[in-house]
């Protein structure tokens, strides 16, 4: 079936193997992102659009602060994907426990800097002062549970770097059943209202994690994981920073541009704030879904660059932008379609919903654009040039998105101009990708 069993891929039809990878992969992800649509739609059945808008207005400020952090995950999962392909067990086994480290440690990070600066960071982001309470103690409760969320988040990527998806996609539903029912009860039942979805997706997460180390220490595969091999060498770390530094600012720099986009949104009233925060459980989906065939891409690009076996780099560069294309306007047109039903499930209010199709039909139709990027940029990660992903990313993201918001949106002030921002910067990010991949392909033959 997949080579995903013996945990290469290095071998085989680039199709076949990038497909059977990547679709654990997606559902893991767009699982991860039901999380937060669950979230949203229980506070729109059992409570009102006020915690609704609560929830939205986290969106952008957790994407932020885990950005800061997850450029390590990335760093992690190049390691290992390259060691593996080099065939270096030892090797391996080290950079499994210097991931489990860092990811530990960064989730305490979080957690400190997250309950802190919880009210400021809302407040500079313009939150609506009706819901200002509410997300406060989203956040709050959702940053305590980050040593958990980050910790999963390293033990899949190592999973993923293994070639292993379909462990992560199990732990992944199981937790999601759970985050379903507990949204249930303590919204429902208790009314906890924001509180407590906050607390449900900390809880499940918690279960997804416990479940995924519990197989990685059972392990005995090529990299089977000890509690010895909890530390960070000088090696491993260095090889992690290098990847892992770039790919954080990076994420930095978009998800920085897209809190300034937020802001620009929260500013304008409650209702586009709640738009916002239903539409984008949507276009996140297609985004998670180019999200995880990059990430696919970029795993079997990293064995393969650690094989030097360039001809295979570049089929499955090419098979990844055909294959996230499709997807994503697949997507894309069946979510514009549908798009009043779906919204409706989430909001009764016309004047949101009115708001929210707006933003979708611009969004999810373009959001193609942005899966090529991402399939590019993770793959000149595993390729070893982290650095052009850094360049681009303030260049294309804060870059032009800021400038979109400042400059652009006061002439045009309307929600779909801010959006706009989002189809160009990815498409310039992509001309800057192409360049620097076909000079690095020329030096590898």
């Amino acid at each position: 079936m997949t080579k995903t069993k013996n945990y290469s891929l290095t071998e085989g039809s680039v199709f076949k193997a990038l497909l059977f990878y990547s679709i654990p992969i997606i559902i893991t992800n767009v699982v991860q992102l039901i999380f937060h649509i669950t979230d949203v739609a229980v506070l729109a059945i059992m409570a009102d659009d006020s915690a609704v808008a609560s929830v939205g207005a986290c969106g952008s400020i957790i994407s932020l602060l885990i950005s800061l952090f997850t450029g390590f995950a990335t760093g992690s999962n190049v390691l290992i994907a390259k060691r593996i392909g080099e065939k270096k067990s030892d090797g391996t086994k080290k950079a499994v426990g210097a991931s489990i480290t860092i990811g530990f440690v960064s989730g305490l990070i979080l957690m400190t800097a997250g309950i802190i600066f919880s009210r400021d960071f809302l407040l500079i982001t313009n939150c609506q002062k009706d819901v200002l309470d509410g997300a406060v103690t989203y956040l709050n409760i959702y940053f305590s549970g980050m040593p958990f969320i980050m910790l999963y988040t390293f033990v899949a990527s190592i999973f993923n770097a293994m070639g292993d998806s379909v462990r992560p996609m199990r732990y992944m539903i199981i937790s999601g059943i759970i985050n379903l029912l507990l949204n249930v009860f303590f919204t429902g039942i208790l009314n906890l209202s924001v509180a407590g979805v906050a607390l449900a997706t900390v809880i499940s997460n918690l279960i997804a994690l416990i479940l995924a180390l519990c197989a990685l220490r059972k392990k005995k595969e090529c990299c089977d994981f000890k509690t010895k091999d909890l530390c960070v060498k000088k090696e491993e770390f260095s090889e992690i920073v290098k990847v892992g530094i770039p790919t954080c600012f990076c994420s930095i720099f978009f998800y920085a541009a897209n809190v300034i986009l937020s802001s620009v949104v929260n500013s304008i009233s409650t209702d586009a704030m709640t738009a916002n925060a239903i539409s984008g459980q949507f276009d996140g989906i297609i985004y998670n879904v180019g999200f995880s065939v990059a990430i696919a891409t970029s795993v079997m690009v990293g064995q393969n660059f650690g094989a030097r076996n360039c001809e295979r780099i570049r089929k499955a560069i090419k098979t990844g932008v055909v294959y996230t294309t499709f997807l994503s306007l697949l997507l894309g047109v069946v979510f514009v379609i549908f798009a009043k039903p779906l919204l409706g499930i989430m909001t009764e209010n016309s004047n949101v919903i009115e708001i929210a199709k707006d933003k979708m039909i611009l969004l999810c139709l373009t959001y193609f654009v942005t899966s090529i990027m991402e399939v590019y940029s993770f793959s000149l990660r595993a390729m070893g040039n982290p650095n052009i992903t850094m360049i681009a990313g303030g260049i294309c993201g804060l870059g032009i998105r800021g400038f979109w918001a400042w400059f652009v949106w006061p002439l045009y002030p309307t929600l779909s101009v801010v959006f706009q921002s989002y189809a160009v910067s990815a498409f310039i990010a992509i001309i800057i990708y192409v360049c620097v991949y076909e000079s690095m392909m020329k030096k590898l033959v």
